[in-house]
């Protein structure tokens, strides 16, 4: 896999797409370099931006030919509302893109996510509709409001939703989900599983990705402040060949994904 050196451009607010429950996609004029599953660009808009760092976003969607693409937010501080408040017209600085994308090679993964978690896998539904298949996605919520961009998943992928409070889907965890379809036979032992989503959920779906002999990758949620390993603020605990003997990681440069057993959960 080639990747793209990283590139800092003012954009175009194409404009702001309400997805329910509080979260939007910012869709945004390109040109866009290649960007793939899970890789990540810091934004910030060109004027008036409250805070002193850009936020780091997932790439959600991305047009065929790159002309356009977009940002899964959720409004909760005064950066992201900064960037939610932003109109058709006005200005966003996007650098990327950057980090380490799912692997290649996995024609059917499995994928998990819990409320904005769900952002890394529109690109990879997309892909794999357009080859003729549909991708397996396992969403988990708080309520039906907290499933937001479900709706864009629905046309060109299997999807199984999961509520805590059971207004829709499987009342219960997206852990269930999945261990019911292992149970069932339709997820077997030796498949992947590609995770996003809050750092409790993970630790869960890792482990029963361990006890069912299945791969499994995480693509974390780690809040970072630069987005291209100088500042050191978004190290993880880690172990593995890829890393020496070296036991902490930086997750702009060596993630956002990693393989499960790399990192020292707790």
């Amino acid at each position: 896999m080639v990747f793209v050196r990283m590139q800092t451009q003012q954009h175009v607010v194409r404009r702001l797409r309400d997805l329910g429950g509080g979260s939007f996609a910012l869709e945004v004029d390109g040109p866009f370099a290649p960007t793939e599953a899970g890789q990540f660009f810091m934004l910030r808009t060109a004027e008036r931006w409250p805070v002193q760092l850009p936020r780091p976003l997932s790439i959600y969607d991305l047009a065929p030919d790159r002309s356009w693409g977009s940002f899964l937010i959720k409004p909760i501080g005064p950066g992201t509302r900064a960037l939610c408040d932003l109109r058709a017209g006005e200005g966003v600085v996007v650098t990327g893109p950057l980090g380490k994308p799912f692997p290649a090679g996995v024609e059917n993964p499995v994928c998990v996510a819990g409320g904005v978690g769900l952002a890394p896998f529109l690109l990879l539904a997309r892909r794999r509709h357009a080859a003729g298949g549909r991708l397996r996605l396992l969403f988990g919520g708080r309520d039906r409001a907290s499933l937001a961009g479900i709706e864009d998943f629905e046309p060109i992928a299997d999807v199984h939703a999961s509520t805590d409070d059971g207004s829709r889907g499987h009342p219960g965890l997206v852990t269930d989900l999945l261990e019911g379809l292992c149970e069932r036979g339709l997820v077997a032992a030796g498949e992947t599983v590609f995770c996003c989503g809050p750092d409790p959920m993970m630790h869960a779906v890792a482990k029963l990705c361990a006890a069912r002999g299945l791969h499994c990758y995480l693509s974390l949620e780690t809040y970072m402040a630069c987005g291209y390993g100088v500042c050191n603020g978004c190290t993880v605990a880690v172990r593995g060949e890829r890393f020496g003997e070296w036991p902490y990681s930086k997750t702009c440069v060596d993630g956002p994904v990693y393989a499960a057993h790399e990192l020292k959960m707790t």
